[in-house]
């Protein structure tokens, strides 16, 4: 008696046994520490912050920039592929309009403009540009529009002055040398030259430092009225000087348009003058 109920409570625990193995749950055989080791074989997220939770991490789409070492901008995520996908999407060929077409047929029908080749330089030009200074002198103290008055002496039989013999003769005609390097006669007390001296070639002055280096064909007289004196006084002293000049150097004394110059143009010019002294109310 006592043996059956030994065997039945054995026979019992084995049915007990074979339940509990066929309905326990799938997930009951992980060993222990396997979920441990799940969490570590993770992907670990780069960009947030230095922590196993991701509670606090920023989500994956959203573009962090870091710096590295070297101060260069670190891109730690993921940018938007679809957008960038779009933006390198190769755009369809463009139609050429009949506005593009004509303008490009404008553009090479359009004559080719030149500029034009570089001016010549004149003789009488060093005049303009020492005269210049001095015009705009008088236009400002008067209200009379500035007249000039040129002379020429030049060379004979294409030769040339040198530089030492037009300094002894421009110290002997009465000249001195001074502003923009020219010759100037001046009225005492006048703050104006009453007439001056260039070089005849460009650029119209003279090189104080190299006398015996240069020659030239010739220089010019000219003044600018109104001047310090009547504008009959001012064309006699340089007449009286360019006659000088011309005796000295064996050169020409021509008017104003190179042509030698006469009596007949001399008494032309003193009529100008004195013309100019009554329109300015000078007294003559």
């Amino acid at each position: 008696m006592e043996n059956l109920r030994l065997i039945l409570i054995l026979i019992g625990l084995g049915v007990l046994a074979a339940i509990w193995l066929l309905h326990r749950p799938e997930g009951s055989s992980r060993k222990p520490g396997a979920s441990r080791r799940e969490d570590s074989r993770r992907e670990p997220f780069i960009g947030g912050a230095a922590s196993n939770s991701t509670e606090n991490a920023d989500p994956p789409d959203s573009a962090s920039l870091e710096s590295d070492e070297f101060g260069e901008p670190l891109q730690t995520t993921l940018p938007d592929l679809g957008a960038a996908a779009h933006e390198h999407e190769p755009q369809p060929p463009r139609r050429s309009t009949g506005e593009d077409r004509g303008a490009a047929d404008d553009s090479s029908a359009r004559p080719r403009v030149d500029l034009p080749p570089e001016r010549e330089w004149r003789e009488s030009e060093p005049v303009r540009e020492a005269a210049g200074r001095e015009a705009v002198a008088v236009e400002r103290e008067n209200a009379t529009v500035p007249k000039i008055v040129t002379l020429y002496v030049r060379a004979r039989d294409d030769r040339s002055i040198s530089g030492l013999s037009l300094l002894d003769a421009a110290i002997k005609a009465g000249l001195r040398f001074g502003e923009m390097k020219i010759f100037h006669r001046r009225h005492r007390g006048a703050t104006r030259p009453v007439f001056s001296m260039a070089n005849i070639t460009r650029p119209g002055s003279f090189d104080p430092s190299g006398w015996n280096l240069f020659q030239t064909p010739g220089v010019t007289l000219f003044m600018t009225l109104p001047g310090p004196v009547s504008a009959l006084d001012a064309w006699d002293a340089m007449l009286a000087t360019g006659k000088r000049l011309a005796e000295l150097l064996d050169a020409d004394l021509m008017d104003d348009a190179q042509c030698l110059l006469t009596r007949q143009r001399i008494a032309q010019i003193r009529e100008d003058m004195r013309d100019f002294d009554r329109r300015n109310g000078l007294n003559t």
